[in-house]
């Protein structure tokens, strides 16, 4: 049976929000069996710098151990996370596109974003992953953490700016005895997706004098290929329809108007109905002349840009992978030593390596043919002769160059951390002092970059006095044109495979840049008991914080000019330091009074001061109230701060592509490069965060808990990034009036070729919604532990507001987002049933997704003819068998996620690097995956 002792510290951590669930089931049976273990008045409460036990927090907190994490997702602990229904998945290895962050895990709580999500290691920031200063938790030492801690309310007095959709706090075991270790190997039923896992973890005692704990990982995933799956390689999507109402109608097959060989978008020096006369025609890889197909729904005849349903060209969704390839390497130590019987020394360090290289967007290109070309003449002189009887002196092509293969992004990252520290107890008050440093640096080199100006030179071509082929430039009298053109070799670029080997090196390079992101963090805490009052001690916690933050990036030269199809990443520095001092006051009121068995207060504030925009003050304010034994009622009210971090302050320049969809021109443009500049006039967003919720533990069920919590965040004067789609939008909404045209720039024809984004203190955002937390568990005859466990979220508004948009739309249950930025359904949730014996364990969890409005902004019949997206469900599991060998517990186990091979619901993303055809940060692209491990300890 449970000990008594184990089960009143189970519902001692329920009633603080800890959601003990599974993870916590699997701790208790570790109290049972170790009675030196830590008791609940020891706990360091995320969400509360103070030391206290059952009636510490009103903040709601939820607690899943690094066990029931890797059940859920063996992987990676981060992808269990996005599991949670108060996490919105955002980005990892299955990011929908773009040349930054490949492979890299960020955390988003309350669909808020990245950047007001915080990230801590035993309570402290951890080393920046990029100068956005969000962390990679793939760089976190996966096998030495014991729980992680989910905050869902604002904690910025607690811990600081950027916590205003939550903390996400990784707490290590730093009393490890002995060691443990996991190999696991994983494959996709489809054979693609293997992984390979293997983690070591090791703690013992010094001699009487300390504790010293080691961890170590290694992780390689292949990936999933972009045609891998049949919902890509058919490339189902909506595309502008040609005819009129609905605006945007379903396509089976969305291909743009580009070729391998070439594709002649029209004449150029004719008449129009001339230049008409030759467009359509594509070059075989051979060089001869067909026409091309352009399918039905057309929006791209004769024209660079467009989409089409069938026919010739080529299909967006293959471009980029289904899930990117990673791998990562980690090491960790934390020792700490007994200086005297009150004082400890505490060093730590921390390696982490990732990389991953993935596929960007095939190099597709607009070239301009004269017909004195001398390769035309070569492989289509009857196309020469009718150029000429018909006066068209040259035409555009569109061609898909792929003769150097796939430009792909590489995006390595090395982190290093140190920390060193001293705690101890000083009467009945704990203290600690720390310093850190750390760094990640970048290497990003994209490989296979089109230079977009020596493409131009390569295909205007002549010949010379001795009849060879050379660049036209090359011949030049202008002196200026010769030397850009020095080295130019020419190419031919009529057919597949044409190009010579010494033409593609002339036309290709890598793009290349180098970042270092800094933080240095200072701190000291005290906490302890003030003095007593008829209620209990009053609780203080007391702390000051100084941090330094820098980045430095360094561009090659090539980018610097803007030479190449993506990235051009300038160079870019920015650093600000910020100082900080905080309170927090745990006051209790009342004791064993009617209706007030427990009743207490909580407050915090903090001051902090930026050396970029100056002193900005966060609070928060706390009731608990204990009506009974089985009710508890809690609520708090706090005010939060996301500060602009130094990409927002300071961005030189960074491209990324977009598909622009432009109403003045009614056409859809793809790989539009897109640049983003900073604004060091950016303040603070602020944010008030309300949370009232309740938990009931009924005394007539044993095992049974639910906590249900109400929630409501309005943020003020946010950080939002403005230009690309929404600048075309606006500005074509106002006739081309709005200052945001200033962020367009389109050719001759009216054609978008480019657009600038900066981000502005400018708009506001609400959301509200409840989330309910419940859980069973018990003990069967056999000793067996049956448990359930459920997590449920409902998102009831997610509004953003600003003086661009006339009528806001609310993003909650709308997949096409107006301005959040990730789609959340109304509902999702988790339902997990765990058995478990002294040699067999079994876990299911059942993953709900809502239904979604496709786009709320969109009348179906009218604007498209698809209206919604269904509700989703996915099954995994895991049985394990346990075993005693070689002096230690092994544990052999299956884990099969999405065991129905649900496959992804057609939701189609139309914008962005590369239309898909499903969402693919909330859908399981991959299908039924397979891992099959061993677990141990000694």
């Amino acid at each position: 049976m449970i000990s008594k002792r184990a089960m009143s510290m189970g519902a001692s951590l329920f009633a603080l929000g800890l959601g003990c669930g599974f993870g916590a089931t699997e701790a208790m049976a570790q109290e049972q069996a170790a009675p030196n273990a830590v008791t609940a008045a020891d706990i360091v409460v995320t969400g509360s710098r103070l030391r206290t036990t059952t009636f510490s927090t009103p903040t709601p907190v939820t607690a899943l151990t690094s066990a029931a994490l890797e059940s859920a997702s063996p992987g990676n602990l981060a992808e269990g996370l996005k599991q949670l229904p108060s996490v919105v998945p955002t980005g990892g290895q299955t990011a929908g596109g773009g040349t930054r962050a490949g492979g890299q895990n960020f955390l988003n709580l309350r669909g808020l974003g990245i950047l007001r999500s915080l990230t801590l290691l035993d309570g402290r920031r951890f080393v920046p992953a990029d100068p956005r200063l969000v962390t990679d938790v793939n760089l976190i030492p996966q096998m030495l953490v014991d729980r992680v801690d989910v905050v869902t309310g604002g904690a910025s007095a607690t811990y600081g700016s950027d916590a205003v959709g939550g903390v996400v706090n990784f707490v290590l075991n730093r009393k490890l005895e002995g060691m443990r270790y996991t190999v696991s190997e994983g494959i996709s039923q489809r054979g693609d997706n293997q992984e390979f896992k293997a983690s070591l973890a090791y703690g013992t005692k010094l001699g009487g004098i300390g504790h010293l704990i080691l961890g170590g990982e290694y992780y390689d995933g292949t990936g999933v290929n972009g045609d891998a799956r049949d919902f890509r390689t058919t490339a189902p999507n909506l595309l502008r329809n040609p005819s009129g109402a609905p605006t945007l109608v379903t396509g089976t097959d969305i291909r743009t108007p580009y070729t391998l060989g070439g594709l002649i978008v029209n004449g150029t020096g004719g008449t129009s109905a001339n230049n008409a006369l030759i467009r359509g025609m594509k070059f075989a890889p051979d060089g001869t002349l067909s026409a091309y197909n352009y399918g039905t729904l057309a929006t791209d005849v004769g024209v660079t840009s467009g989409t089409q349903n069938g026919g010739d060209g080529y299909r967006v969704s293959t471009g980029q992978e289904i899930v990117r390839p990673l791998k990562r390497r980690s090491l960790f130590a934390h020792a700490d030593f007994e200086l005297t019987n009150s004082i400890n020394l505490f060093v730590e360090g921390t390696y982490g390596w990732t990389i991953s290289n993935f596929q960007s967007s095939p190099t597709t290109t607009t070239l301009s043919i004269a017909r004195s070309n001398p390769y035309l003449a070569q492989v289509a002189p009857a196309l020469v002769t009718q150029m000429t009887s018909l006066g068209v002196t040259g035409f555009t092509m569109n061609r898909l160059t792929m003769e150097a293969g796939p430009t792909y992004t590489g995006n390595e990252n090395t982190a290093l951390r140190g920390l060193i520290g001293l705690e101890g107890k000083l009467g009945g008050f704990k203290w600690d002092v720390s310093y850190q440093y750390g760094r990640t640096d970048n290497h990003s080199p994209t490989y296979n970059n089109l230079i977009t100006a020596n493409m131009a030179r390569a295909v205007n071509t002549t010949r010379d006095s001795s009849g060879a082929i050379v660049c036209a430039d090359t011949l030049s009298t202008n002196a200026a044109t010769r030397a850009a053109a020095a080295g130019c070799v020419p190419l031919n670029p009529f057919g597949a495979g044409a190009p010579s080997a010494a033409a593609m090196s002339y036309v290709m390079g890598t793009s290349v840049f180098d970042t270092r992101s800094e933080m240095q963090v200072a701190d000291a805490n005290i906490s302890g008991d003030l003095f007593n009052l008829p209620a209990g001690p009053v609780g203080m916690a007391l702390g000051a914080e100084w941090r330094s933050a820098k980045a430095t990036t360094t561009a090659d030269p090539l980018s610097q000019a803007g030479a190449y199809r993506l990235v051009n990443q300038q160079n870019f520095f920015g650093q600000y330091n910020v100082k900080e001092v905080y309170g927090e006051l745990n006051i209790p009121l009342l004791i064993d009074k009617p209706f007030f068995h427990r009743l207490s207060a909580s407050l915090a504030g903090r001051h902090t001061e930026y050396s970029t925009s100056g002193g900005v003050n966060t609070w928060k304010a706390g009731l608990n109230w204990q009506i009974s034994n089985d009710l508890k009622l809690r609520g708090t009210i706090s005010r939060d701060i996301r500060a602009p971090n130094l990409e927002d302050l300071y961005a030189s320049g960074r491209q990324n592509n977009l598909t622009i969809t432009d109403t003045l021109t009614n056409r859809t443009y793809t790989a539009v490069p897109n640049q983003t500049y900073g604004n060091t006039a950016l303040r603070p967003e602020k944010a008030i965060t309300k949370v009232l919720g309740l938990i009931y533990q009924p005394s007539w069920l044993n095992g049974f808990n639910i906590a249900v919590d109400y929630y409501d965040i309005k943020i003020s004067d946010s950080i939002s990034n403005i230009g690309g789609q929404t600048a075309v939008d606006q500005c074509n909404l106002t006739n081309q009036a709005s200052p945001l045209c200033s962020f367009v720039t389109r050719d001759a024809t009216n054609a978008v070729i480019a657009t600038r984004t900066s981000p502005i203190n400018f708009s506001s955002q609400q959301t509200n919604g409840v989330d309910i937390e419940a859980q069973y568990r018990t003990t069967l005859r056999n000793e067996a532990r049956l448990g359930f466990r459920l997590l449920a979220s409902y998102v009831a508004h997610n509004r953003t507001l600003s003086p661009l948009i006339t009528n806001p739309v609310d993003d909650a249950g709308n997949m096409i987002t107006q301005s959040s930025g990730v789609a959340q359904p109304h509902w999702r949730g988790n339902l997990i049933a765990n058995y478990d014996s002294d040699h067999v364990s079994v876990m299911l969890q059942g993953r709900y997704i809502g239904g979604m409005i496709w786009d709320k902004t969109k009348v179906v019949g009218v604007d498209t003819d698809f209206g919604s997206v269904g509700a989703q469900f996915y099954l995994d599991g895991e049985i394990s068998t346990k075993f005693r060998t070689f002096g230690g517990e092994q544990t052999l186990f299956l884990n099969v996620q999405n065991i129905l091979d649900h496959q992804p619901p057609f939701a189609p993303i139309i914008t962005g690097a590369t239309p898909l055809p499903t969402q693919p940060d909330l859908y399981d692209q991959v299908g039924r995956m397979f891992r099959v491990g061993i677990r141990g300890k000694f």
